[in-house]
């Protein structure tokens, strides 16, 4: 797995006018880890690696991981990311920045993140939580646990 490093930072254009003073590990710097990345190893990569950085921000710095618009990866991945944020936030009693909300975050036919078996699936249904349903997508709610 390619995790998120300085050379995907400095990638990512963090030296460009209005970025360097994002967070080095803000989301919208996963999105070329993300497309270069599988789906297992995208979905690692958030839950593990970005939930690192959140849990071990300050609180009252975290809403600034996620107050910038992540590029496009792709409609699912659009999706995750504005729900995990979303997720993210409202845990912590923070607002949710508004790019969560655009209708291009939102899909239109349920996707179960990080696959699913038949026998496993109403299990998956009954756990998502409301933020990652809101924008189409299954997931268990242990998945989401930063381990």
């Amino acid at each position: 797995m390619a995790g998120l490093g300085s050379a995907d930072a400095a990638d990512d254009g963090a030296n460009s006018p209005g970025q360097s003073d994002q967070p080095p590990n803000a989301l919208w710097r996963y999105v070329p880890a993300l497309r270069r990345e599988d789906e297992e190893w995208r979905l690692r990569l958030l839950l593990h690696d970005f939930g690192l950085v959140w849990e071990s921000t300050p609180a009252g710095q975290r809403l600034a991981l996620v107050s910038r618009e992540p590029d496009s990866v792709d409609p699912r991945w659009d999706a995750f990311l504005a729900a995990y944020a979303e997720h993210r936030c409202i845990e912590d009693g923070i607002e949710p920045p508004a790019w969560t909300q655009q209708r291009e975050r939102h899909l239109r036919a349920f996707w179960y993140a990080g696959g699913c078996h038949d026998y496993d699936r109403v299990r998956t249904i009954v756990t998502t939580p409301i933020t990652f349903e809101a924008h189409g997508i299954w997931i268990p709610r242990e998945e989401l646990a930063v381990v």
